[in-house]
């Protein structure tokens, strides 16, 4: 036996010391699987979101085959910097128009697919039915970049391990400047 000639206290020590070590890595565990299927979850519930708020700005465009209206409603998700693609089919299901119109059509689906959000690979893709009352107009795709690569973990690890005063100034500069560009 491993403890035979150790004193009793050094072993209920270390009998304790070992249950603990192995109570917190499975919380620890727990807690991040939670939180890794959570993230998922709410991932794909805003780009579901963001998905239904292009789409139903977009019903004039495809109405009235305007093209400009379509490109104009896509660029508005410059301000979504995660997202990486996202395109209008008509009807028919031809492409109608994308974004950003640097990228080339070939990193499009050539047709629309079923309804709803998956993560694929490294993105999160999906396509969201474009309708007007009882009417389709055509469909949504959009593509979000991994929310979770490599930078954006290491930027979290590096939120989590900052100072809490450091924290603390960063949100009232963050709050000073989201009331100065206003």
């Amino acid at each position: 036996m491993i403890f035979k000639n150790v004193p009793i206290q050094r072993q209920l020590i270390t009998m304790i010391l070992v249950i603990t070590v192995a109570a917190l890595l499975l919380t620890c565990t727990a807690f991040f699987a939670y939180e890794f299927f959570a993230f998922r979850q709410t991932t794909l519930r805003e780009l579901n979101t963001l998905g239904e708020i292009i789409a139903s700005n977009s019903t004039a465009a495809l109405a009235f085959d305007n093209r400009a209206d379509a490109g104009e409603v896509l660029s508005a998700l410059k301000a979504e910097r995660h997202i990486i693609g996202a395109c209008l089919y008509d009807k028919e299901g031809n492409l109608f128009s994308h974004y950003p119109a640097s990228l080339p059509i070939g990193a499009f689906p050539s047709s629309p697919g079923e309804g709803g959000y998956r993560f694929e690979s490294a993105n999160v893709v999906g396509f969201q039915p474009v309708v007007q009352g009882n009417r389709n107009l055509g469909t949504l795709y959009l593509r979000r970049g991994n929310p979770l690569g490599a930078r954006a973990a290491f930027e979290l690890f590096l939120r989590l391990n900052e100072p809490p005063a450091e924290a603390a100034l960063d949100a009232q500069v963050a709050e000073r400047d989201l009331v100065v560009e206003r």
